[in-house]
């Protein structure tokens, strides 16, 4: 592949990925019940979600999302 390939294909390398994860953030969160998020409310993730694109969608898999029934936390 010569350079002029790779300058035209790594963009798409970074941006598919970047926006699965928030298009798969943004569909998770609009199927979560507001009483099982944690954290904040449904109008802060919102927010964080759209406005924080990439991050914002991280952040409510990692933080926002209901943890699931088997998993608890350590003490």
């Amino acid at each position: 592949m010569t350079v002029a390939g790779v300058d035209v294909l790594l963009p798409w390398l970074v941006l598919l990925p970047c926006v699965a994860i928030w298009a798969y953030s943004l569909v998770d969160f609009s199927q979560t019940d507001e009483r099982d998020m944690r954290i904040f409310s449904r109008d802060v993730w919102l927010v964080l979600i759209v406005l924080g694109s990439v991050v914002g969608g991280l952040a409510w898999l990692v933080a926002g999302r209901p943890r699931p029934p088997g998993l608890r936390r350590r003490t």
